[in-house]
Parts: structure tokens; C-alpha cells; sequence
């Protein structure tokens, strides 16, 4: 099942981040980047899961240490970043239901607020993880 998620998503991944990321989507709509966000963060994800299923039956970890550190970091930030993303997509969506006309959100000032939720996340998983590998 693994690889079949693998396979369908990384593909699947780069073609919804490559739709929402184009300009005349990101121009019109804050949501888009959202989720071309969700999309990339998935796409890490899949990445991430494919080195450890290579891992498992290659075995390559044990002279590329910091490849398998390198992949449990982005599984497990990114795992709650889209928790995140999704809670920013779905204030996003409250704002524009709930003030349709007075509140508009650039797509510019929402990639600040993906970059603050980011760079937050993973500045606080990085120093539990620099221990816990060291």
C-alpha cells in the first residue's frame, strides 16, 4: 500500500503544486497558495517515506548516517505543518466568508504567514532533534 501512495502521490503532488502555483491562480485566489503549501508539504512527505522504504531494503543508513536523520526530520516536521497549513487555510476561508468585501488577504502577506508557521515549526523540532541524533 506504501508504494502504491508513493508512486500516485509524488507525481500527483507536483502536478497540483505546479497548478496552484501559477499566476493567474495565486493572482485571484490567498487559498491557492495554501494549498500549493499543502501540496509541497505532502510532496516532502512522500520523499521522505521513499528513502526509508529504499532504507529498508537497501540498507544505506549505516554509511549515510545523516540521509535517514535527513528523512525522519521531514517526516516528522512536516507532519505537523500541515496541521498548521491547514488551520491557516481554514482562517483564510473563515476571514473571506465572514468579511467578503472590508478583508483581503494577498497571496503575498499569506506566503509571509507560510514562511512564519514554517520557519517556527521546524526552529522548534530542530534543537530536540540535534540532541536526540547526537
Amino acid at each position: 500500500m506504501m508504494y502504491a501512495s508513493v508512486a500516485v502521490g509524488i507525481p500527483g503532488n507536483v502536478l497540483s503544486a505546479i497548478v496552484w502555483l501559477r499566476r493567474h491562480i495565486t493572482g485571484n485566489m490567498s487559498s491557492a497558495v495554501y494549498l500549493a503549501a499543502l501540496s509541497i508539504n505532502d510532496l516532502l512527505v512522500l520523499l521522505a517515506t521513499s528513502i526509508l522504504i529504499c532504507n529498508y531494503h537497501l540498507s544505506f543508513c549505516e554509511e549515510h548516517p545523516w540521509l535517514c536523520h535527513g528523512a525522519y526530520y521531514i517526516r516528522q516536521s512536516t507532519g505537523t505543518l500541515e496541521t498548521l497549513l491547514v488551520l491557516g487555510f481554514s482562517v483564510d476561508r473563515l476571514i473571506a466568508i465572514l468579511r467578503p468585501l472590508q478583508v483581503c488577504l494577498s497571496p503575498l502577506r499569506v506566503l509571509m504567514h507560510i514562511s512564519i508557521i514554517t520557519v517556527t515549526r521546524l526552529g522548534y523540532i530542530l534543537p530536540s532533534d540535534w540532541y536526540r541524533f547526537h
